[in-house]
């Protein structure tokens, strides 16, 4: 009898994964798909990096923006305390019957400065500490100054050493803080500012990154195939050559009104700005040295350094009209200074205080200097607002114009792989 043996059935193998990825990508219509992909992905790049690019740049102009805002915020803290201090001690050298105006102007000042501290520490937490910090000190500040003129309306000489303490407190105490806060805004705003000028060499390295693709596959299509323009993918990259040099233009264009901003009113509002802390510092220094009858030296030498300064800041301003009313100060306080040297206390504190030459000219410096400053701070912010406007919609155009560019240059590829089926 005869026995016959099967053969064991073998399963059927599944082809392996690699397998199938060795046969799409192999020959010539596998490179074809490869070159595909690179074009596709080149495309997407360019719409999803660009629209990164610019929607960066938009982000930058902006926290520049609010950085130049609160720079001006923390810059108007400081003049309102210098102005409160100023009207201060002028209205404590009339003695207890102090000028009304003097008074409210002092009161504006505190009122002011308070409502911006508040305004400031809402718009940034980073300075919040600091700006609370100020607060404190500013409350101290005031029930100082309320003590001063209870004592000098009963003409108590302690009142002129509450007066002093008050002026040291804030000097030591408040002023160095908004210093530092100053300092950190100009430093962001320069930071922001470095990021806008980062973004046309982005726009432009991206931009040649992805003309290069779409050109090697050109070139290999044409090597491949003996046919010089594949017209879907010329399509492509006309989209993107076109969209990329209009948004190179129009950032160009952003960053160049960014630029002007700067060294126009940005640089004039913190000259400005500068220049009147200066011109109050100066104005509390000298109604000082009168209430200490020409026996602090010091607080004429303070009159001396910030005036200085506020001249050094006005040059910086570039704003002549500003300049030689701070100077028409500077002469009248000469005035005042030579008189409390000779002895003539009286004639010193009329020219220092009410309608007094010096006085008149310190407030045609003030009000021309608040003038300006508001001037060139509305003119900051709508310049960095004017270079933002037109970013998004580059954004979105870019966007589309690389998502348009790969599925234009998926069909291009796809009409050769046709040709080998």
């Amino acid at each position: 009898m005869t026995t016959t043996t099967t053969a064991p059935i073998r399963p059927r193998q599944e082809p392996r994964a690699t397998d199938l990825i060795t046969e799409v990508f192999s020959g010539t219509p596998g490179k074809l798909r490869i070159f595909g992909a690179v074009a596709v992905i080149a495309c997407l790049a360019f719409g999803g990096f660009g629209f990164w690019i610019v929607q960066h740049l938009n982000g930058a102009l902006r926290d520049e923006r609010a950085h130049a805002a609160q720079l001006v915020r923390v810059q108007a803290i400081q003049t309102n305390i210098y102005k409160a201090d100023a009207n201060a001690t002028n209205a404590f050298l009339v003695g207890g019957g102090e000028p009304p105006a003097t008074r409210q102007t002092y009161v504006s000042s505190i009122a002011d400065a308070a409502a911006i501290l508040a305004e400031a520490a809402n718009a940034d937490g980073k300075g919040a500490e600091a700006l609370r910090s100020v607060n404190q000190v500013l409350v101290n500040y005031t029930g100082l100054v309320e003590s001063a003129r209870a004592n000098n309306r009963q003409n108590f000489p302690i009142g002129a050493a509450y007066l002093r303490q008050a002026s040291k407190t804030i000097r030591e105490d408040a002023l160095p803080e908004l210093d530092k806060l100053v300092l950190s805004e100009q430093a962001r705003v320069d930071s922001a500012s470095d990021e806008v000028t980062q973004a046309q060499t982005q726009l432009l390295v991206l931009l040649a990154i992805v003309v290069i693709a779409l050109l090697v596959t050109q070139f290999y299509l044409y090597r491949k195939t003996r046919r010089v323009l594949n017209k879907p993918l010329v399509l492509a990259t006309f989209m993107v050559v076109a969209s990329g040099l209009f948004a190179t233009a129009l950032i160009g264009w952003a960053r160049d009104r960014e630029d002007k901003a700067r060294e126009g009113p940005y640089a004039q509002t913190v000259a400005l700005a500068t220049a009147r802390i200066a011109g109050f510092d100066g104005k509390s220094a000298e109604s000082l040295y009168l209430i200490s009858r020409g026996s602090g030296p010091e607080w004429e030498e303070r009159f001396q350094t910030v005036a200085a300064s506020g001249n050094e800041a006005l040059v910086q301003a570039d704003d002549g009209a500003t300049r030689n009313a701070f100077e028409a100060y500077i002469a009248q306080h000469e005035q005042v200074q030579n008189r409390e040297t000779n002895g003539q206390h009286d004639e010193a504190i009329k020219l220092a205080t009410g309608s007094g030459a010096a006085n008149k000219a310190f407030a045609a410096f003030d009000t021309l200097s608040a003038d300006n400053l508001q001037a060139e701070a509305d003119d900051l912010a709508n310049d960095l607002n004017d270079a933002r406007q037109p970013l998004l919609a580059l954004a979105l155009l870019l966007l589309v114009v690389g998502l348009i560019s790969a599925l234009v240059s998926r069909r291009g590829i796809a009409q050769r792989l046709q040709e080998y089926r």
